[in-house]
């Protein structure tokens, strides 16, 4: 149990990891919504875009923690 937690863990450090680096290549603020005429109307600070890391986290957690062989 310890070990899948562990690796549970660093999985998710490494996906935080790798949005932070790409986060301080963008402007400050980013859009977040484009509307049907793709006119942009909705803008969010780019660190919001951590909270993003939830979603393939819970992919893996969904497809690939408990994988039996």
């Amino acid at each position: 149990m310890k070990k899948s937690l562990f690796k549970d863990i660093i999985v998710l450090l490494i996906m935080l990891a790798v949005i932070a680096v790409i986060c301080r290549f963008l402007p400050a603020q980013v859009p977040i919504h484009i509307n049907a005429q793709g006119e942009i109307d909705m803008y969010a600070n780019k660190w919001f875009l951590l909270l993003g890391a939830a979603i393939p986290y819970s992919v893996y957690l969904q497809f690939f923690r408990n994988r039996k062989k």
